[in-house]
Order: structure tokens, then C-alpha cells, then sequence
């Protein structure tokens, strides 16, 4: 009897690491398919992912709070625990070896778990066809591109044309003309601060459904936006808004000054629709802010983008300040609500933090570059800045 009984417990190890052995090697295959297959991930991306999107991501917006949050508190809670009870059990000589052999197996398929989460909601999504290929270019050829910080020319594939400083300031005097002109449209309270008498969050999730009658990617089910719990702790790192993979959820700061709220939810649902490259997310949050009707998320759409074609443009004049009064201002009111958080909320921050947000802003841009470079985007953090080129691409055959 005591023979079957270690039969079957051989059995049921040697079945358990075969398991483990075979999901390791899913995830790994599904990673270097995605690394070697543009079209794989495409095909995943249009017919698969919005699986998950349907399903489990429908359940994690029922719950009122950040999943997302709750499962990285979990995460920490576990990791401290097991290294906690490994030392114990060090100093006990190894009296609760069994229970930790225990732990560590369901520890082990736990993080499995996690990777598979990771590569099917996040890893392969780094690798598909951008949001500019698949609907901004209008023929696939190559072309040349002024490159506006080095006065080079380098060869862009699938470009329509040379896009010149010219060009950029075009464009950058029309954003900024809009911005002008639209802040003086909104409703502000006694201190000149932006105030919206409404549902900001389900203002802009509409405003991604109607995006989504063009574009058929960013069609169908879209999740509930969220704010972060941790809110102070995420402005310490000066983000606006979180994909956790992990859950399928779009979060968004509650500290940050209302102009942000918009394009940040736009910005985040649009990585829930596969759109993970961070320039795209910009380009779908503006496209989605701008083509609203609403007057107010129009303006927090320009906004959005007023610093990186504000910045791209001053590159290009070689910061030339008397160049640069040629052109349309920024009127001080846009510069007044062309912030991240106000003072005050600022001032708050500071108060409550445990870690310094200098040292908090280093140490999560250093992640998030390491993040984005592991994933094969090349660029890191400058991603973000990408959204000009594709905002160029928009405007090109009706700005210049």
C-alpha cells in the first residue's frame, strides 16, 4: 500500500514537471513567434486578443476598483512572504521544508501564469503593425524625411514625402492657434482654473466608441476606465494613466489637472485595443479627443500634443528665440492649463510622500526605458514624442 502511495506521488511530480516544462516552453514559443512574425502578431491582435477583451476584461470592470493595483499589492505581499518564510525556515534547520516545497511550487506556476498573461495581453503586442501603417500612410513606398533635430535626411519606409521644418511649423501653428482659441471656449471656475460639468471619463470613452466607427481596431467592447488608488504615489513618476496587462484595465490619475483626464483615457483604452507603442496611443487619444463634439475634449486634445510639436519645433530652429516670436504664441492661458498637476495638488504630493519623487521619477524612468528596449522598441521613452511624425502623416495633403 505504502509502495502505491509513492508510486502515485512520483507520478503526480513527474507529471507536474513535464506541465511546468511544456508551459515554459508555450511561453517562450509564443515570444519568439512574436519577435520573428509581424503578421502573426497582427492576425493575434485583430482575432484573438479580442477574446480577452470580451471575457475576463468584462469582469475586472464590473469591480469598482483598480484590479490592477490590488494584484500588484498581492504580488509584493506574496514575493515578502516567501522570502520571509524561506529565512524562517533556514533558522528552524529546515523544519517546514515540506510547506515550503508546497509554496514554491504554487509560487512557480503562479509567475508561469503571469508570463503567459504578459505575453498574450502586453509582449506580443510590441510587435505588430503600427497604428500609422495601418491607417495614416496612404501608399507604401519609400521616401525621404528631414530629420529635423540633425538637419540630416535619412530614408523613412512607407512615407508619403519629404516633411520639411516648414511643415512643422505648420503644423505647430495650427495646433497652437486651436489651443488659443478653444481655451477661451471652456467653462472655468473663479480662479481661471478648467472646470466640465459632466462625466469627464465617460465623455471620453463615447468619444473612443466614435473613433471606432472608422478605425475598426479601436471598434466593440471598451472597459470601464479607473482611477488609481495610489494616484500621489504614480504623479511622484509623473504618469498620467496605467495598462495594467495583468487585468485588461485602463487607469488614469485622479490627481493630475483635469486637462489630462481626457486624452488619458483615450490614450489608455487604447492599449486595451492592442495599440501598445506609446506614440500610437497618443495619435488614437488625440484623434479621439479632436473628433469630438464636445469643445472641451477637443482642446484637451490639441493640448495633449502641444508640447511635443512645441518642443520638435524649437529643436528644429535650432532654439533660436527670435525665430521662434515669428511665429502664432502660446497665450498664457494655454500655458496655464498646460501642466501636469497644479501647485497645490503639487505641494500635497510632496507632503505625503514616503520616497523622494526625485527618486521615484529616476527609478521608474529607468524601468520604463529598460521595459520598452527589452521589447524591441529601440527609441525607449522618446516613443512618446514619435506621435509628431504621425501627426504630420494626418496632416498631410490638408496643412501643407
Amino acid at each position: 500500500m505504502m509502495n502505491n502511495s509513492r508510486k502515485i506521488t512520483k507520478k503526480s511530480i513527474k507529471f507536474h514537471k513535464m506541465a511546468f516544462a511544456c508551459g515554459i516552453i508555450g511561453v517562450v514559443v509564443l515570444n519568439i513567434a512574436a519577435w520573428l512574425c509581424v503578421d502573426f502578431c497582427d492576425w493575434y491582435v485583430k482575432y484573438i486578443f479580442p477574446l480577452w477583451l470580451n471575457t475576463y476584461a468584462r469582469l475586472t470592470s464590473i469591480v469598482p476598483v483598480s484590479v490592477g493595483e490590488i494584484m500588484l499589492v498581492l504580488a509584493v505581499v506574496i514575493t515578502v512572504f516567501g522570502i520571509g518564510f524561506f529565512i524562517w525556515n533556514m533558522i528552524q534547520k529546515n523544519r517546514y521544508r515540506t510547506v515550503l516545497r508546497y509554496f514554491g511550487t504554487v509560487y512557480a506556476w503562479i509567475v508561469l501564469i503571469v508570463c503567459y498573461i504578459m505575453t498574450l495581453n502586453c509582449f506580443i503586442l510590441y510587435h505588430t503593425t503600427d497604428f500609422a501603417e495601418k491607417y495614416l500612410v496612404k501608399r507604401e513606398e519609400e521616401s525621404m524625411v528631414v530629420d529635423l533635430s540633425e538637419n540630416a535626411v535619412m530614408q523613412v519606409p512607407n512615407e508619403q514625402q519629404c516633411y520639411t521644418r516648414q511643415n512643422l511649423a505648420v503644423l505647430r501653428n495650427f495646433i497652437v492657434e486651436r489651443c488659443n482659441t478653444l481655451a477661451l471656449e471652456i467653462a472655468r471656475d473663479d480662479n481661471g482654473d478648467a472646470v466640465y460639468n459632466g462625466d469627464l471619463i465617460a465623455a471620453a470613452k463615447q468619444a473612443m466608441i466614435k473613433l471606432g466607427e472608422e478605425y475598426d481596431l479601436l471598434s466593440g467592447f471598451y472597459v470601464t476606465p479607473k482611477y488609481l488608488t495610489c494616484s500621489e504615489f504614480f504623479s511622484q513618476q509623473y504618469i498620467m494613466g496605467y495598462y495594467f496587462p495583468f487585468s485588461l484595465e485602463a487607469n488614469i490619475n485622479s490627481v493630475m489637472y483635469i486637462t489630462n483626464v481626457a486624452p488619458t483615457v483615450c490614450h489608455e483604452l487604447a492599449h486595451t485595443k492592442g495599440f501598445i507603442y506609446e506614440d500610437d496611443a497618443n495619435m488614437i487619444g488625440f484623434l479621439a479627443c479632436i473628433r469630438s463634439d464636445d469643445p472641451f475634449l477637443q482642446y484637451c486634445g490639441y493640448l495633449s500634443v502641444l508640447n511635443y510639436v512645441n518642443n520638435d519645433f524649437y529643436d528644429s530652429i535650432n532654439r533660436d528665440k527670435n525665430l521662434c516670436t515669428e511665429h502664432i504664441r502660446i497665450s498664457d492661458l494655454v500655458a496655464d492649463d498646460n501642466i501636469f498637476l497644479t501647485r497645490e495638488d503639487w505641494q500635497t504630493v510632496e507632503k505625503r510622500a514616503v520616497i523622494k519623487t526625485a527618486t521615484v521619477k529616476k527609478v521608474s524612468n529607468a524601468l520604463m526605458e529598460t521595459t520598452l528596449k527589452l521589447n524591441g522598441v529601440e527609441e525607449g521613452m522618446q516613443q512618446y514624442g514619435e506621435v509628431v511624425t504621425q501627426l504630420l502623416q494626418y496632416y498631410d495633403g490638408e496643412l501643407f
